[in-house]
């Protein structure tokens, strides 16, 4: 499904994805892929083009951090296979002056300026690279880590002219700022806050800097406890009311008549946070079919409203299945009839067809007899 469906009416919005590249060494969670294989990235992104997101951002490491920089090329690569329908951009983490800040007289204004001056030389030249009225934007996660930085030296020194990105609300008045990224905060006495507060704060500032690009944040959950590095910290999906949640924030501040620039999806594969999409995100929902005769009825448990439409499929030998008409959310019945199949009992089951990336719920199988007509 699309995921321009759960946007505000009217919302010119550029989606994208924050992409985690580096799974497939050993000091992460093993998810099942090497996050650098150019294969991957290429699943990935047609998958990600399946529900209408534009492009992804990549928590960047520097070029000194193997894995994720081979796949900023792998992605790199790819979206510009993708003939301008897919694009990527660098998302420069604070981690990235870990080693410089270790490092004794290491100046880390100047190791920003190195990276930036590697992103730009080998990424955002590239016509996949997102750009914003023809200037690449470059964002940031928690850079001023180890102490603020010299941005105006910053600005001065790294080729491009990019436009900066910083996050949170705060992130609309720091030094050199163009803009501001929101995030998942978590509210570690209750896992049933989804950030509600946080998401007000964000988009009241973005509508206050109407020149800066916001870009706004929706996410299914977070919880870490699988990481090595747990925190213990948990925001509940609630079977996936905090996705559509997220979603409807937006609509308290954006309309068609002010727009929300751009929203980044929180994440699309960060498995060690519980946030990845990539997967689908459980609704808890489950469907029971039954059938008199030529009508085909089913019940819901768990909330309709994560439910799109539902589709019956109809079968001869239970394997191979044929889709029937769709049927709007709370309409629970068919009538086959109309459909004259041929004499013989057939299989039919009832999918339960998810809002964007809300995994679909399939039926148990009901037994149609019909002497064809």
């Amino acid at each position: 499904m699309d995921t321009r469906t759960l946007l505000y009416p009217g919302a010119t919005t550029k989606i994208y994805a924050h992409f985690m590249a580096w799974f497939g060494q050993s000091s992460h969670m093993d998810v099942g892929y090497t996050s650098s294989d150019p294969n991957q990235v290429s699943r990935q992104v047609s998958d990600a083009l399946s529900r209408g997101i534009s492009g992804f951002i990549e928590d960047w490491y520097g070029q000194n951090n193997t894995m994720p920089n081979t796949t900023a090329f792998a992605l790199k690569a790819e979206a510009e296979s993708r003939n301008g329908a897919f694009q990527f951009a660098i998302m420069e983490d604070g981690g990235a002056l870990n080693k410089c800040n270790a490092t004794a007289g290491c100046d880390l204004t100047g190791q920003m300026i190195i990276d930036l001056t590697y992103a730009y030389n080998n990424f955002e030249t590239s016509p996949a690279y997102m750009k914003i009225n023809g200037r690449p934007a470059v964002f940031f996660f928690d850079p001023d880590r180890y102490g603020t930085l010299d941005w105006a030296r910053v600005v001065a020194n790294v080729p491009g002219n990019p436009l900066l990105i910083f996050q949170n609300s705060g992130g609309f008045t720091h030094a050199q700022s163009n803009g501001s990224i929101s995030w998942v905060i978590i509210n570690t006495s209750n896992a049933n806050d989804w950030s509600q507060s946080y998401l007000d704060n964000f988009y009241a500032a973005g509508v206050a800097h109407p020149l800066a690009h916001a870009f706004g944040a929706t996410y299914k959950g977070f919880n870490d406890t699988a990481a090595s590095w747990s925190l213990n910290r948990i925001v509940n999906q609630n079977c996936g009311q905090t996705w559509l949640s997220t979603f409807a924030e937006m609509g308290k501040y954006y309309s068609q008549a002010t727009q929300l620039e751009s929203l980044q999806l929180v994440t699309w594969n960060d498995y060690e946070e519980a946030t990845e999409i990539e997967t689908g995100i459980d609704n808890c929902v489950s469907v029971s079919a039954s059938i008199s005769g030529n009508v085909v009825s089913w019940t819901v448990l768990g909330n309709e409203n994560t439910i799109d439409h539902y589709t019956p499929f109809i079968s001869i030998d239970g394997e191979h299945l044929m889709p029937l008409s769709d049927v709007p959310a709370g309409v629970h019945s068919m009538d086959i009839s109309s459909y004259h199949f041929a004499s013989g009992s057939y299989s039919v089951y009832i999918k339960a067809m998810g809002k964007p990336s809300i995994k679909n719920q399939v039926s148990n199988k009901v037994t149609y007899t019909t002497s064809g007509s």
